[in-house]
C-alpha cells in the first residue's frame, strides 16, 4: 500500500503545483521553462508507474464497505461522460466552453464512480485521492481563469461524443484484461 501512496503523493503533487500561487512560476523562474517541464513529466511517469505497481501490489486489500449495485450501474452512467469531458478538452467546442475545464470535470466524474462502485481499501484511497485532487483542482482553475472563446459549429462536440463514447465501450470490454475487474459479461 505504501508504493501506492507514494506514487499517488508523486504524480498528484506535481499536478497540485497549479492550485498553489507562485509555485508553479517559482520553480520554472528557478530551473528554466524546459528543464521545469522534464523534471515534471519525469515525475509523473515516475508517480504514475508507482501508482500502477502499487496498486497491483495491494490487490486484493481489506474490504471496507460492499457497495450497493446501483452504484456499478450509476459508475456506468457517470464514466462513459466523463469520457467525453476529458476527450473535450482537447476538442474546442460547446462543451469546453460550458465545462471550462473538461478534464479535471472528467476526473471527477470518473474517479467519483469508481470511489463509489468499490469498496476494497487500496481502490478507495486510489480513486478518492483522484476525486480529492481533480474537485480541489477545478474550483481553483474556476476561480482563476476566464472562460475560453465563444466556437462556431459543432463539431469539437461531436468528436469529444463519438470519441468518449468509443473509449467507453473499448474499456468496458477490455476492463479484465487492463485491470483485473470484469465490469460486463
Amino acid at each position: 500500500m505504501l508504493v501506492l501512496i507514494a506514487g499517488l503523493v508523486l504524480f498528484l503533487g506535481v499536478h497540485f503545483l497549479r492550485v498553489i500561487p507562485g509555485a508553479r512560476s517559482g520553480l520554472q523562474a528557478q530551473l528554466g521553462e524546459t528543464p521545469y517541464k522534464l523534471v515534471y513529466t519525469a515525475l509523473s511517469l515516475v508517480g504514475f508507474g508507482l501508482i500502477i505497481y502499487g496498486k497491483i501490489l495491494a490487490h486484493p486489500s481489506e474490504v471496507v464497505w460492499v457497495p450497493p449495485a446501483w452504484t456499478r450501474h450509476l459508475a456506468f452512467t457517470l464514466v462513459p461522460i466523463g469520457l467525453i469531458l476529458i476527450v473535450s478538452s482537447y476538442a474546442p467546442g460547446h462543451i469546453r466552453r460550458w465545462v471550462r475545464h473538461p478534464m479535471l470535470a472528467g476526473v471527477v466524474l470518473w474517479s467519483g464512480a469508481h470511489f463509489l462502485a468499490n469498496g476494497e481499501l487500496a481502490a478507495l484511497i486510489l480513486f478518492g485521492s483522484f476525486l480529492a485532487w481533480s474537485a480541489i483542482t477545478f474550483v481553483a482553475a474556476c476561480l482563476r481563469e476566464t472562460p475560453p472563446p465563444v466556437v462556431k459549429g459543432w463539431g469539437g462536440d461531436l468528436t469529444a461524443i463519438v470519441l468518449g463514447v468509443l473509449v467507453s465501450l473499448i474499456l468496458m470490454n477490455l476492463h479484465m484484461y487492463l485491470f483485473g475487474v470484469a465490469i460486463i459479461g
